[in-house]
């Protein structure tokens, strides 16, 4: 949140007898660490991870979902639920759309036809609509040009108390002609609420790259696949998704379901070779993750959201890694694996608190996160360290006029990896290794900023801040930076941010961590001055400076839980002098 601190505040660097005052006055030890976070990314792939707190590229567009294939025309292929797609046409349940272009240079998009022209509902069309899930574009006919598949599920839809709440028949729609027409099988390929939330594994234009999954792999198309329903059953109406799983199928027969087959474990000495069953019973998850977010929240109640959601399933190939894009209702869930059969770890996470979100025109501040996150391949750096991030929202916004998401929208996410062999990064004693312009390339890492107000930590306005309210009785809050290469440091220099009712400090005396070689450990020796109260009185004091023992860190972090009945911290400035 943005607020003014109080009146003569200045930056601690900019200030060196602040700084002087602050080192000559009382100290005191760092305190106990606070509970680490169980939903902590445990991924060491990744030096850096930056995603931004709200979308930055909108299009003339309307719908959500949006799943993508890059044919061999050079165009994306994409579809839309709800919504009327890149047109001012009739609204429809489903919408299959042609995009050209890229993000940097700009988009245009078509709509191409929409309803039960592209798929049949097969549940009753009374309590159930037809929603996209994933798509893929292939030459499996031989015949020289991609023929489009499209997984498309049956969603429990309104006024149904259980609406988006229950999936249970899925099958895949055909067209040989860029998504003018389409034609599908006389059943649907998935019932009983299994395999129903289809997504095919991107891997690049034509599914071109499918020879890298496996040995004979460029004959297969792979998907993976969600029981139940497309994220939780809010409704519990059926059981939530924790599991993930994989398929694959011959690219020649895509429509036979008596040609898919799942993946069932693995074999051979390094237990790398995979196993595949035309049994759907005989297959195991990929990934098992029942964490839940959000089980106590002050603001409209619970939502202990599991984690598994429809999303998409990238290779990212310059970087050799799949990269899986899941979500909840206030949260992106990100996870990395070497294999489309894992080990997959969670790389990456970011909290975008509850409603209500804020378009570009709120004053305050701008966030949104969003749902069906996916990266197309096609919008991937050379460099495979930038994709394109594409999320909907459209519930929550702060007022009746506010500009939702509910487009073609996309945001960067910005990668670097972690290379222990990097060489250090040096700097002029005093620098402030956080600052954007110290070319450190250091990235901000927070528990959660509200009103996406991250930029207040690190842009030298004394008159800014930041709070991690985020309606929830939160145990730890983290404010710190990452480095894309290895940095002394022995400092770290906290201003506070204006506190009131609901918090604004650290409960006791926070600590400093410090990440070497993508691990995160306490650093040694820490003291704090002036002492930390650990109570409201924190904010007067115009910053606190945290020593500790020198160390090469990718990463530095003050830590600690949050003070307050709304379990808040605020911070108005964080500098890393360098040594």
């Amino acid at each position: 949140m943005t607020r003014d601190r109080k009146p003569g505040a200045a930056s601690t660097l900019a200030c060196a007898a602040l700084l002087l005052a602050a080192c000559t006055a009382e100290t005191t030890e760092s305190g106990d660490p606070p509970p680490m976070d169980p939903h902590a990314p445990t991924s060491t792939q990744f030096a850096t991870v930056d995603i931004p707190y709200h979308s930055t590229i909108r299009t003339e567009s309307d719908g959500d979902l949006w799943p993508a294939a890059w044919a061999d025309d050079g165009a994306l292929y994409t579809a839309n639920g709800d919504g009327r797609g890149f047109s001012s046409s009739q609204w429809q349940d489903i919408v299959v759309s042609r995009i050209d272009g890229t993000p940097e240079e700009g988009l245009m998009g078509e709509r191409i036809v929409a309803g039960p022209r592209v798929a049949p509902v097969w549940s009753d069309p009374q309590e159930y609509n037809r929603k996209p899930t994933g798509m893929v574009a292939v030459d499996g006919n031989g015949d020289g040009q991609d023929e489009l598949y499209m997984a498309v599920q049956d969603l429990r839809m309104p006024p149904s108390p259980h609406a988006f709440n229950d999936a249970p028949a899925a099958t895949i729609v055909r067209s040989d002609d860029y998504g003018r027409t389409w034609t599908w099988p006389e059943q649907p390929l998935f019932s009983d609420y299994v395999f129903t939330t289809v997504m095919f594994l991107d891997l690049g234009q034509s599914n071109a790259l499918s020879g890298v999954v496996e040995p004979g792999g460029e004959d297969y198309v792979y998907a993976y696949g969600l029981d139940n329903n497309w994220r939780d059953s809010f409704s519990d109406v059926v059981p939530d998704p924790v599991d993930l799983y994989l398929a694959r199928v011959p690219a020649a027969s895509i429509q036979d379901r008596g040609t898919w087959e799942f993946f069932a474990g693995t074999d051979g000495a390094a237990g790398e070779a995979p196993i595949w069953s035309s049994d759907v019973g005989e297959r195991i998850a990929v990934l098992h993750d029942d964490r839940r977010v959000y089980p106590e929240l002050a603001v409209d109640g619970p939502i202990n959201s599991t984690v598994i959601s429809q999303g998409g399933i990238v290779y990212d190939a310059p970087i050799e890694r799949y990269l899986y894009t899941s979500w909840t209702e206030f949260t992106w869930e990100l996870y990395e694996s070497p294999t489309p059969w894992g080990p997959w770890t969670l790389f990456a996470r970011k909290d975008f608190g509850p409603y209500p979100w804020y378009g570009a025109g709120n004053p305050e501040g701008w966030i949104n996160g969003g749902y069906a996150v996916t990266t197309p391949s096609k919008f991937i750096s050379e460099d495979g360290l930038q994709l394109w991030a594409q999320a909907n929202w459209f519930v929550g916004p702060a007022n009746p006029d506010e500009q939702t998401t509910y487009h073609y929208a996309l945001r960067p996410i910005t990668l670097t990896l972690r290379d222990a062999d990097a060489t250090p990064f040096e700097a002029e004693p005093g620098t402030d290794l956080a600052d954007p312009a110290s070319g450190s390339g250091a990235v901000v890492i927070d528990t959660h900023s509200h009103l996406g107000a991250v930029a207040a930590l690190t842009d030298a306005d004394p008159g800014t801040s930041v709070s991690s309210w985020n309606g929830t009785p939160k145990q730890r809050d983290e404010w710190g930076v990452t480095f894309p290469q290895p940095v002394a440091v022995d400092t770290v220099v906290m201003a506070p941010g204006p506190t009131d009712g609901e918090g604004g400090w650290f409960e006791g005396v926070p600590t400093v961590e410090i990440r070497v070689d993508g691990v995160w450990q306490e650093a040694e020796a820490v003291t704090v001055s002036p002492a930390y109260p650990g109570d409201a009185s924190a904010v007067d004091a115009e910053s606190y400076r945290f020593t500790f023992s020198e160390a090469v860190v990718d990463g530095v972090r003050v830590a600690g839980t949050p003070g307050g009945a709304g379990h808040v911290t605020t911070v108005s400035a964080l500098e890393i002098p360098a040594p």
